[in-house]
């Protein structure tokens, strides 16, 4: 039997074990386990395919597919049971008593964290510790249990809203009956949205009042969290000194043991790569995420295998190379439409997209086809780097296309790359803002506003210089 084979058949064996642990709980009517077993159930649909994924191309992509309809008919299933529950409780009170006293709890609390610092302090945002519930503890972790994989699914299917309600509505309803590592997971998920569509400055604020609720140890979410934050800002600012040590230490938190700590080997290595890749050492980040896709696929990490082949895409793409980092833009759709990853697929086909516009003018109207049908999903979805870097792909795609007159409408171009320079400040994202600038100042030039233009070309200047000599970010500071 080879490796590929036995791996197979572990899953297999796992999917068999589960329906059978399920059949089981509900002919001896165990009810909490029948629900329990409904979130595994869930779990597994969520990240397998209904049958191994050998090989990839036109047909694979049509068969090997996740169903996310499965997932959350499970979730459902898991839902009426803990229902069930509650009606067979007597510690519950009848006629609406309990949801009325869940939503006076939970209502304050809700309301500040859907407004946001407008209305209410990050710190009474965070207070969803102290919130009290009449709802059983069993039950209770039930629910929280639910709402957590829902989170994790909309988070992957990428819903970035429904995602971020599911693991706001644990964070304030179910906080008292969790773990500390599921509490800590739903605000990883939170300020992790926050750095994505609000800016570090939120992101470090938010994480600073999590931090002091929870004890800060090796290999703990929290730990995790506040590297990949610190990661993701040096290589924003071009500190790249700060973001290698920030990589060595996210590698040293790994077991060396084969196959124990995977995930966060996983991530210590794309961060790597990206490190070498912000530094130009493109051969080097070649061989690390070549690697890691090897070791994917070793372990069956297809998800992860997905974000993998993106990554040499974008290798390649910065290193001049298209015609090399096409197949693994592709490669990356097709694993992205196998898992139902909308958003990683809409990246996918944006990088697809900046590839063919490096052929030349000839292929600025296949780009901006590719562009303008993943807009919707990444304008709705896509945090702050993304929705900036389809806004120039798009200013690029008009200045790279014969057929476009700057004087005729120069608001295609102007408006996007406004509203990218705009997103990309609030990261301090230098290298991408300055190109974003650079090509406002080109085309405030075209058209003779020779003061915009100079406006611009300052602005260019300024993340052109804090870009080859990153200072300490007074965000920094804070964290």
């Amino acid at each position: 039997m080879t490796s590929t084979e036995s791996s197979l058949t572990v899953h297999q064996q796992l999917y068999v074990l589960l329906r059978r642990a399920l059949a089981r709980s509900e002919r001896l009517n165990l009810i909490p386990l029948v629900a329990a077993n409904h979130l595994a159930m869930a779990k597994f649909e969520l990240m397998h395919v209904q049958r191994p994924m050998l090989c990839f191309g036109p047909k694979a992509s049509v068969n090997l597919k996740t169903h996310p309809p499965n997932v959350f008919q499970e979730l459902r299933l898991s839902s009426h049971v803990i229902s069930d529950i509650g009606n067979e409780s007597s510690e519950i009170p009848r006629d609406g008593v309990l949801a009325t006293d869940w939503l006076k709890n939970s209502l304050k609390t809700m309301s500040s964290l859907i407004t946001g610092p407008e209305n209410s302090s990050m710190s009474n945002t965070f207070e969803f510790c102290a919130q009290k519930s009449s709802i059983p503890r069993p039950i209770l972790q039930s629910l929280g249990s639910s709402f957590l994989v829902r989170a994790t699914a909309w988070e992957m299917y990428g819903s970035t809203p429904l995602a971020r309600i599911n693991a706001l509505v644990y964070a304030s309803c179910c906080a008292d009956a969790s773990s500390l590592d599921n509490l800590a997971l739903a605000c990883v998920k939170l300020v992790q949205h926050l750095a994505a569509f609000k800016g570090y400055e939120d992101a470090y604020t938010a994480f600073k009042i999590i931090e002091e609720k929870f004890t800060v140890i090796s290999k703990s979410r929290i730990s995790l969290l506040k590297l990949q934050l610190l990661h993701e800002h040096a290589l924003h600012r071009g500190d790249l000194k700060l973001a290698q040590r920030v990589s060595d230490e996210l590698c040293a938190l790994a077991s060396p043991v084969t196959g124990v700590d995977a995930d966060i080997k996983t991530e210590a290595s794309l961060r790597q790569a990206r490190t070498l890749l912000a530094a130009n050492q493109y051969s080097q980040a070649a061989q690390v995420v070549h690697s890691l896709f090897c070791s994917c696929y070793k372990f069956n990490l297809h998800v992860e295998s997905a974000s993998v082949l993106l990554l040499l895409a974008e290798i390649h793409k910065k290193a001049g190379n298209a015609a090399l980092g096409l197949p693994y833009a592709l490669a990356s759709i097709l694993f992205s439409q196998s898992f139902n990853l909308d958003l990683l697929k809409a990246s996918a086909t944006l990088t697809l997209a900046e590839l063919w516009l490096m052929f030349g003018p000839s292929e600025a109207q296949r780009a901006l086809a590719l562009l303008h049908g993943v807009f919707p999903m990444i304008l709705g979805h896509g945090g702050l780097e993304l929705r900036a870097r389809a806004h120039i792909t798009e200013a690029k795609c008009h200045l790279s296309d014969p057929s476009y007159s700057a004087f005729q409408d120069p608001n295609a171009v102007l408006n996007p790359l406004e509203e990218a320079c705009r997103e990309l400040e609030l990261l301090e994202y230098h290298e991408l803002a300055a190109e974003g600038f650079y090509l406002m100042a080109m085309m405030y030039d075209k058209i003779g506003k020779l003061q915009e233009r100079e406006t611009a070309s300052a602005s260019f200047k300024k993340h052109v210089t804090a870009l080859k000599n990153p200072q300490k970010s007074d965000v920094l500071q804070t964290i």
